[in-house]
């Protein structure tokens, strides 16, 4: 089984694949920054099952047409992340705006304290991705909106306590996205429900 990835916000590949191949320690795992033209990479990659976390999910949403027959997996999945919204983001369109100026003026400080506030756990030293597409994804979570079902055929897992989305607002809008109990917004729990439902 091949999976390909489409990775969070800032969301390093080194700090990610150990858990996703302790979760599926039998694939072949591809793994794509979030990025301009990440989905259209991944879609061309042939592989048997595509999956996204965070910011990765709304990019594969955006694209969903190129997923067409696909089964696609979406980890603490994002229709959209402003609170404004209305459509399960816990994150209002100023803080953002905040976290964009922080970016600029002072990236180590301002990624450690998102770290920090989703309780990822990033240990020191990790690659978060190049600067342009830390901003470029920030720009898609401001203004970055799918409206729900998902796609059919799709299914999504998020954390109940995760601290960036609303679990019980995504589950409203669509029974095809779980709720994990005591999980936030950090993926191992969120891999290993996948992985216990037979993926």
């Amino acid at each position: 089984m091949r999976i390909g990835w489409l990775l969070g916000w800032a969301a390093p590949e080194g700090w990610f694949r150990p858990m996703a191949e302790a979760a599926f320690p039998g694939a072949e795992h591809a793994f794509f920054a979030a990025a301009p033209g990440a989905a259209e990479r991944l879609a061309e990659g042939g592989f048997e099952r595509c999956a996204g976390y965070s910011l990765g999910t709304l990019l594969l949403l955006e694209a969903a047409d190129l997923f067409r027959g696909r089964e696609v997996t979406l980890l603490a999945p994002i229709l959209a992340f402003p609170r404004e919204e209305r459509l399960g983001g816990r994150v209002s369109r100023t803080q953002l705006k905040v976290l964009e100026r922080w970016l600029r003026h002072d990236p180590l400080a301002a990624l450690a304290d998102f770290y920090e506030r989703a309780a990822l756990r990033v240990p020191p030293g990790q690659d978060p991705g190049l600067p342009e597409n830390l901003l470029w994804g920030l720009e898609r979570l401001e203004h970055g909106r799918v409206a729900p079902p998902l796609p059919a055929g799709w299914r999504g897992w998020c954390g109940e306590e995760d601290p960036l989305l609303n679990a019980g607002r995504l589950a409203g809008l669509d029974p095809a996205i779980r709720v994990v109990s005591r999980a936030g917004h950090h993926p191992r729990a969120l891999l290993q429900a996948w992985a216990e439902a037979g993926a």
